[in-house]
C-alpha cells in the first residue's frame, strides 16, 4: 500500500470514533468529507503524473475497506464520485478529460443524480436540456441522489432535443440546483441519497463531460463493487465492537460455563462467527478488486475478448448474494455475545444491520440469483442496463 495513505489515518480514526453517535443523531458529515477531499483521498486513482495518488482499484478497494470499517456511509457518499473517475480514466484523451482530471487532483468531489422516480420512465428521461434562443437549459428531477449534498459538481444524465442522452456536470451552487436532504431510509442515513433539482439551469462548454463508451460495461461491476466494500466494511466493524465488548465485560450469562464472558465457549462461538463473516467478505472484495485491475486495460481495446467482462460479472452478482447473506446474518448474530447491554442504543449495533439490509436493498438477491441461473443454464448475460431502459451504448451523445 502506498505510504502517503497513511495521511488519513487519523481522520478515518476519528470517524470510526463518533460513528455510533453520527448515526444516532443523523450528524450530515460535511467537514469529514471536506478533509478527506483537502488531503486527496478523492484522486487516490488520479494517475500520479496528473496530480493523483496513481493506486490501483485494488490499492483504492483497501482504503475503502479501512473507511467502510470506520463507517459505511462514507464509502457509499464517495461512490458516485470515484465511479466518476474510473469512466475519465477510460475516456479518450482530450482537454476536456484533462480539465476534469485537473479538477479532481486539487480536490473536487463529483456526486451523482441519474435516477428519476417517474412511473413512466422506462424508455426515456423526463430529465431534459433545451434551448431557448442560443441559451440551452437543464430541466427535471432526479432521486437517489448519493453523495450530491457533499460534492462540488453534480454529474447528470438528460435528454437533449435529438432524444439522446447528454452527460452534463453542474457546479454546486449554480442558479436552479437545489440538492435536498429528504432520503428517509433507516439505514446509510448519512448519504443524504435525496431528490436533486433543475430548476432551469443554464448549461455551458464548462458542463460537457467526455463520452464514456468504453466505462460502460465495466462500470456495473465497478458500481456493485462498492456496494460489496461497504457490506465488508460493516462485517469488519460488526466484529471488532463485539471483540472489545467482551474483552472488557464481566457480568457473565448464569447459564454460561465461564468465569468471565471472554472465557464462556458459547460467546467464543459467536465472535468465531462474526471473524469468519468478515474474513470471508475481505476475501471475496479483494479478489473482485483484483479482476477489476486486470479488465483496466482490456475495456479500453474495441478488440479484446468481451467474455472476461461478461464472466466478472457473473462474479459481481455471485458475490453479493454470497456477501449479502453473510454479512446480514453476522450483524444479527452480533447481539449473541451480550445480554440486553448489547441492546443499548447508545452502543447504537443495530445500525449494521441496518445499514447491510439498506446496501443490500439496492440490488435484491432474488433478480441476482435468478440472472446467474439464466446464464450458467442458458447463456444469458446478465442485465446492464441500469438507466430505466434507456441503452447507453446508442443513445449517449457524442
Amino acid at each position: 500500500m502506498p505510504l502517503h495513505t497513511a495521511k488519513f489515518a487519523p481522520i478515518i480514526a476519528r470517524i470510526r470514533a463518533q460513528a455510533a453517535e453520527r448515526d444516532k443523531a443523523r450528524r450530515l458529515p460535511y467537514e469529514d468529507i471536506a478533509e478527506l477531499a483537502a488531503l486527496g483521498f478523492g484522486a487516490l486513482r488520479v494517475p500520479l503524473g496528473q496530480g493523483g495518488g496513481g493506486l490501483s482499484v485494488a490499492e483504492l478497494s483497501e482504503q475503502l475497506l479501512i473507511l467502510a470499517e470506520a463507517d459505511s456511509n462514507f464509502v457509499q457518499i464517495f461512490r458516485a464520485h470515484f465511479i466518476f473517475v474510473e469512466s475519465l480514466l477510460l475516456a479518450a484523451s482530450s482537454p476536456i478529460r484533462d480539465t476534469w482530471l485537473r479538477r479532481i487532483a486539487e480536490g473536487a468531489i463529483i456526486g451523482g443524480a441519474h435516477t428519476e422516480r417517474n412511473a413512466v420512465n422506462t424508455d426515456h428521461f423526463a430529465t431534459r436540456v433545451h434551448r431557448d434562443g442560443e441559451a440551452r437549459w437543464l430541466s427535471g428531477e432526479k432521486y437517489y441522489s448519493t453523495g450530491s449534498l457533499y460534492a462540488d459538481w453534480v454529474a447528470t444524465l438528460a435528454e437533449g432535443e435529438d432524444d439522446r442522452l447528454t452527460l452534463l456536470a453542474i457546479p454546486k451552487g449554480a442558479p436552479g440546483l437545489a440538492t435536498v436532504d429528504d432520503w428517509n431510509g433507516f439505514g446509510q442515513r448519512l448519504t443524504a441519497s435525496g431528490t436533486t433539482r433543475f430548476e432551469r439551469v443554464a448549461v455551458s462548454a464548462e458542463n460537457t463531460l467526455p463520452t464514456f463508451e468504453a466505462f460502460a460495461p465495466y462500470g456495473t461491476s465497478l458500481a456493485q463493487h462498492f456496494h460489496l466494500l461497504g457490506l465488508a466494511g460493516i462485517a469488519r466493524a460488526a466484529h471488532a465492537e463485539a471483540v472489545r465488548y467482551v474483552r472488557e465485560r464481566t457480568r457473565y450469562f448464569s447459564q454460561g460455563t465461564g468465569a468471565l464472558p471472554k472465557d464462556d465457549p458459547v460467546v467464543q462461538v459467536v465472535v468465531g462467527e462474526l471473524s469468519s463473516a468478515a474474513y470471508t467478505s475481505e476475501v471475496i472484495v479483494r479478489d473482485i478488486g483484483q479482476r477489476l485491475d486486470t479488465l483496466v486495460a482490456l475495456v479500453a481495446n474495441p478488440n479484446s475478448d468481451k467474455g472476461q467482462l461478461e464472466a466478472l460479472e457473473h462474479d459481481v452478482f455471485r458475490a453479493q448474494q454470497a456477501v449479502t447473506r453473510t454479512v446480514l446474518e453476522a450483524a444479527t448474530r452480533l447481539f449473541d455475545v451480550g445480554g440486553a447491554s448489547a441492546l443499548d442504543a447508545d452502543r447504537n449495533w443495530d445500525r449494521f444491520w441496518r445499514n447491510a439490509r439498506t446496501l443490500a436493498s439496492h440490488n435484491p438477491i432474488g433478480f441476482r440469483l435468478k440472472a446467474i441461473g439464466n446464464y450458467e443454464l442458458n447463456g444469458q448475460v446478465a442485465l446492464r442496463q441500469w438507466y430505466s431502459g434507456v441503452d447507453l451504448s446508442q443513445r449517449v451523445a457524442k
